[in-house]
């Protein structure tokens, strides 16, 4: 049999991967004999077929995790390697075949695949499928129901869509991941009946549904006790699910660490008018490191006070219109969100986000929440950002750092903005030592800062060292009579300010 060069996904050959795992068992050698790792050492002259079968099993794995972005994610990138590797001799033929867990072997089908075909020549492996179109091939690797795990489905039409339904209505008890989107641009909105997946789904590892109506959807979480992700995108109305009810649902699903809820937007106003679920169904979710969610303030405080969620770090909401809910109930309900050192407040048109960061640690938290405004005017932007912040005072009592820009387009709103709302919004950044301003909003800013009195500017960002401003030519000059007044006031404080323009 000719010899086939196997060439991983990213370019390097098979030599290279070879190569870097000597250098690493080189090292590891020398290390353990007290030897310099980096003294040179020649390589002992042996052919490849010297090599024992646990040192090419060593490498093999060493490929597969160079040619796969996570372990037990889509193996399609593996799948063309490992097939050129057991083409290359029977003796690593055997050394692949013999480990297949370990090496993740996997049949990729896609809608370009012979399937029965591949079917027929490999052995049983375990199957994963992308389709957009799922024909005749596709429907054929669906068959095997006892091996498919992870499916990418992109039905192109509705009338593939229904196909898709009619053919998943039995259980996959081998699907560890599930992907499943529909186009916009369908007549109708694609709705999955009570009966997908046969209502069961116990070994599903991820679960990703994307302008998909489910509304049945929490009577399959109850059957998947190893869920780690759900990811529920541009959810429509008719795919509508309570608070209550997918408390219900993430009620069984302790192993979940990755939640994502996001409503489409168009659709929010009917949803708004829903009643609220009564009484209170509490989830416990111990493992949920990462919460999304974007839509109404209404259903999120819903949701919120019917879970717990003790190990939160990273945090992202969305709210469509001028919020109401109380960040504080998150707060509370975590134990690991923040604290935080850095913060950044970014205005645009249309909404302004807040932006949290801890730079330190071994996981980072992570708190960013963004917040539309449909009726014109900032002064009602600017309360809802004191309200969230005073909220959050405890999570930014420890920030070091405050960043606040606004984009081109905000500049028609400056005129609008409630200065003195800017000091109530100070109060929460107690510990801020740099203040970074940038763009037309600097200039409110700086105006209100200039007008404070000398009791009043030592008590504003009282441990404000360092004042950063971006350069804006000509107005600079109209902003330098006010800033060197705050200077002035502040340096008879035990935090005198400097500053500088920043870029």
């Amino acid at each position: 049999m000719a010899f086939q060069k196997p060439v991983l996904w990213n370019g390097r050959s098979f030599r290279g991967c070879i190569r870097k795992k000597w250098n690493v068992l080189r090292k590891g050698v020398s290390n353990a004999a007290g030897r310099n790792p980096d003294a040179e050492i020649s390589p002992p002259r042996v052919t490849i077929k010297s090599l024992p079968d646990e040192i090419l099993l060593e490498i093999f794995n060493f490929c597969r995790v160079a040619s796969m972005k996570a372990p037990h994610l889509w193996s399609g990138r593996w799948a063309n390697t490992w097939h050129q590797l057991v083409h290359v001799c029977q003796r690593w033929r055997y050394v692949v075949f013999s480990s297949p867990l370990g090496l993740y072997l996997r049949l990729y089908c896609t809608d370009r695949t012979s399937v029965r075909n591949m079917l027929n020549v490999w052995p049983p492996f375990p199957i994963d499928i992308i389709s957009h179109h799922l024909e005749d091939n596709i429907m054929a690797a669906l068959e095997h129901r006892d091996r498919v795990c992870n499916l990418g489905l992109y039905p192109s039409s509705y009338s593939n869509f229904e196909r898709l339904v009619t053919v998943m209505r039995d259980p996959l008890p081998a699907l560890l991941q599930l992907r499943l989107v529909g186009r916009g641009a369908f007549d109708r909105v694609p709705v999955l009946p009570v009966t997908f997946l046969g209502g069961s789904a116990p070994n599903l590892l991820s679960l990703t549904l994307d302008n998909v109506a489910f509304p049945t959807l929490p009577q399959l979480l109850l059957s998947c006790k190893d869920l780690s992700e759900l990811c529920l995108h541009n959810i429509p109305y008719l795919g509508y699910i309570s608070p209550e009810a997918l408390a219900i649902g993430l009620s069984s699903l302790t192993r979940l660490t990755s939640l994502m809820i996001e409503f489409k937007k168009e659709e929010t106003g009917t949803i708004r008018d829903l009643p609220k679920s009564l009484p209170l169904t509490h989830a416990h979710l111990p493992a949920l490191t990462t919460f999304h969610f974007r839509g109404l303030n209404e259903y999120l405080e819903d949701l919120v006070a019917r879970i717990d969620t003790p190990q939160i770090k990273i945090l992202f909401i969305k709210f469509f219109l001028q919020p109401v809910f109380d960040i504080r109930q998150f707060i509370s309900h975590s134990q690991s969100l923040g604290p935080f050192d850095r913060a950044k407040v970014e205005f645009d048109h249309s909404t302004v986000l807040i932006q949290l960061a801890q730079s330190e640690g071994a996981a980072p938290s992570i708190m960013e929440l963004e917040i539309g405004q449909h009726a014109p005017g900032q002064r009602l932007r600017l309360s809802s950002l004191v309200q969230i912040c005073t909220q959050s005072s405890s999570l930014l009592s420890s920030v070091t750092e405050l960043n606040i820009i606004d984009s081109p387009s905000f500049s028609a709103f400056i005129d609008r903005m409630n200065n003195p709302q800017w000091l109530v919004l100070f109060d929460s950044f107690t510990a801020a030592r740099t203040l970074r301003l940038s763009g037309e909003i600097q200039w409110s800013i700086i105006y209100l800062l200039g007008g404070l009195t000398r009791e009043s500017a030592t008590k504003v960002l009282p441990k404000l060292q360092n004042l950063y401003l971006r350069k804006m030519d000509w107005r600079d000059q109209l902003e330098e009579p006010f800033l060197e007044k705050f200077i002035a006031a502040r340096q008879h404080s035990d935090h005198p300010v400097t500053w500088g323009f920043d870029g």
